[in-house]
């Protein structure tokens, strides 16, 4: 192996941590633009068919990886859920998005270039999501159980406006007024 080439990782799972870290990375300090499947080949030496046969649709199969794993920044919402509770769970999701605000840009980007495909390929990963936690919270917020498929509603709904309320710098006013409106589009999601 020529000196300064790295051996890319042939466990698939090890392979593809390896791609969303440097992908992150990519679009954090060159913008989603700069992202391709050859600049990630040469940053982990990945050959450019293994990039596809684990991410098919290119950059926007990497960019969902990425998405899918935010989940993992929100701790376990424990019972009983109160007004603190609740209010710190929303403030953790806009600290926690805040701090990828170009990663939320590009999932943006991505989703407005193909809202189908988007839309098709969240539906097929809802079954990987661990919703324990923000279905305690919206049950609070409405006073009583809901269904998984209300549950997956809300969560589609969740995401748009924290991600809109963080790209276009607090579009719907400050956090505490945030808070507010999103928990009436709960309540009126689950009446």
């Amino acid at each position: 192996m020529p000196p300064g080439r790295t051996r890319y990782a042939r466990d698939k799972k090890a392979r593809i941590d390896q791609v969303v870290e440097i992908s992150q990375e990519i679009i954090e300090n060159q913008g989603y633009e700069s992202l391709t499947m050859n600049l990630i080949h040469k940053r982990t030496r990945i050959p450019v068919g293994t990039l596809y046969k684990d991410f098919p649709d290119g950059k926007a199969d990497i960019l969902l990886e990425i998405a899918r794993r935010f989940g993992d920044d929100f701790a376990a919402v424990g019972t009983p859920v109160d007004e603190g509770v609740l209010r710190n769970y929303v403030f953790h999701a806009l600290d926690v998005g805040r701090s990828r605000r170009k990663i939320l840009i590009a999932i943006q980007m991505e989703t407005l270039n193909d809202p189908d495909g988007i839309l098709r390929k969240t539906r097929d990963m809802a079954p990987e999501y661990d919703i324990t936690s923000f279905e305690k919270i919206v049950q609070y917020v409405v006073g009583h159980p809901l269904s998984t498929k209300q549950v997956f509603e809300m969560l589609g709904v969740w995401k748009a406006v924290v991600r809109q309320h963080i790209i276009f710098r607090n579009l719907y006013g400050s956090d505490e007024e945030f808070l507010s409106m999103i928990t009436k589009i709960i309540k009126g999601m689950g009446a």
